[in-house]
């Protein structure tokens, strides 16, 4: 028998008589030795090939099972005619069966080949579908109903498949369908967490015998759900000045312009941070893209409060929490600070001395222990933290505790512990808010410098010096 190798027009021929009458049998070029074809079943019938010419690619087993025993790939795009013949106790007959031995990737296949990239937005919904071009696999022949499935890449079990046109039914192991396939995620993705996601999609006919892949890439978009965080709840600054010698009244000036300091906050997003002050004031202006603090004009007292706000450029646009900046203002020369050029004072209620302590670093490795009692006026004064401090605590008779072991490499470039306590007089209610710094270094010393009152607030400052 002489083999025809068929191309063109002529297989598409053949393949269009084959959904006519639905007797070929398809066979990708690369099946493996032992695959089976068709399965004859019969009582009592044994079958045998007669066509000498392939019985080196293909044999019949008495049981009328029909495998391969060679590579196929000569055969290819050959159509092939295969006599049966069929044999019972009491009568014998003849069967042809047709076969084409096809290239597997031409047998069905996916539109591009090159892979789909699709996305999402992070935080959607469980059942929320990828936003894909349609999915869907095609064949040279009908072949009916494909089934889709996720070979690699989902081992989370974070998407799913399902078919188009059935709903918000989905399959984790697979979906049978003539029509489109969407996925859909199981689940809120955080772009944080992971920005996307590599995945491969097979298609296979009800058979087993036709296969194609297709590469998935789901890119999870940002959306700005973190709002900005400041990296210190507060800031302390010294500013300091000089005394007009021109004038013998004790006034003194603070370089207009220079920097104060600098605050500093980050966004989980990723987005850019500008920074501003809450409420805009003649004494101090901010640098937005960098959050430096610079000294604009005079300051009325000698201490100044501010509150800064951080915001992003992600849409939409999330501010933060407002950090407390707290300024002092001072001279260099030792002397007690004048009374300043101007007159205005915003400063009304009773302060008290500011009392500088300092400790060595060993002082404060033991959790619990009692470092300093704060002072008292009368017997009455009990003492409160106003914000909670990670380092120390201070009980209501004014001794302040280790509350956790001072790290000097943890306490920041200034090396200080900052807190504020509030001075309540029990025989008449009176609340004194008063201001200390408690000095911590490395050394054996232990002094108290008074300074002058800051504010309405009993400051706590521990600072650790190399």
């Amino acid at each position: 028998m002489a083999r025809i190798v068929v191309a063109g027009g002529a297989l598409l021929y053949i393949l269009s008589i084959a959904v006519e009458t639905s007797a070929l049998i398809l066979l990708p070029h690369d099946v493996r030795p032992g695959h089976a074809v068709r399965h004859f079943t019969g009582n009592h019938t044994r079958y045998t090939l007669l066509d000498p010419e392939f019985t080196s690619y293909f044999t019949l087993l008495d049981d009328g099972l029909l495998m391969t025993t060679a590579d196929l790939t000569p055969l290819l795009n050959q159509p092939l005619n295969l006599a049966i013949l069929e044999r019972t106790p009491y009568s014998s007959s003849a069967h042809s069966l047709h076969l084409l031995v096809m290239d597997r990737r031409k047998m069905l296949s996916f539109t591009t080949i090159n892979g789909l990239r699709g996305e999402i937005p992070e935080n959607s919904p469980e059942g929320t579908v990828v936003d894909l071009p349609p999915i869907r696999a095609t064949a040279l022949l009908n072949i009916g109903r494909i089934a889709y499935k996720i070979i690699k890449g989902n081992d989370d079990s974070t998407f799913a498949l399902r078919d188009k046109d059935t709903g918000p039914n989905y399959d984790l192991k697979s979906v049978v369908t003539e029509g489109d396939v969407e996925i859909v995620a199981l689940r809120p993705l955080d772009s944080e967490t992971k920005n996307h996601y590599d995945f491969t999609i097979q298609a296979t006919d009800l058979h087993g015998v036709s296969k194609a892949s297709l590469p998935i890439t789901v890119s999870v978009l940002n959306e700005n759900d973190h709002e900005p965080v400041f990296d210190q709840e507060l800031y302390y600054f010294t500013v300091n000045g000089t005394l007009d010698k021109n004038v013998n009244n004790g006034t003194a000036h603070w370089p207009r312009f220079s920097n104060i300091g600098i605050v500093h906050a980050s966004d989980s997003d990723g987005d850019r941070v500008y920074y501003s002050i809450k409420t805009p004031t003649n004494l101090a202006v901010i640098v937005p893209q960098t959050g430096e603090l610079i000294l604009a004009g005079e300051p009325d007292g000698y201490d100044a409060e501010l509150l800064v706000i951080a915001h992003d450029v992600g849409t939409p646009s999330k501010k933060s929490k407002p950090a407390q900046v707290f300024l002092e203002f001072v001279v260099r020369e030792e002397r007690e600070l004048p009374t300043l050029h101007r007159e205005k004072r915003r400063v009304t209620r009773a302060v008290r001395p500011t009392k500088r302590i300092e400790f060595t670093e060993a002082d404060g490795e033991v959790e619990g222990r009692a470092v300093f009692t704060l002072e008292k006026e009368t017997d009455r004064e009990t003492f409160k933290i106003r914000d909670e401090n990670p380092w120390v605590t201070v009980e209501p008779s004014g001794v302040v505790k280790v509350k956790k072991k001072w790290d000097f490499e943890e306490l920041g470039p200034e090396k200080t512990i900052d807190f504020w306590v509030t001075i309540t007089n029990a025989g008449n209610g009176e609340v004194v808010n008063q201001r200390q710094l408690a000095k911590l270094i490395r050394s054996s010393a232990v002094q108290f410098v008074k300074s002058h009152s800051f504010n309405q607030w009993h400051w706590v400052r521990a600072l650790v010096a190399q």
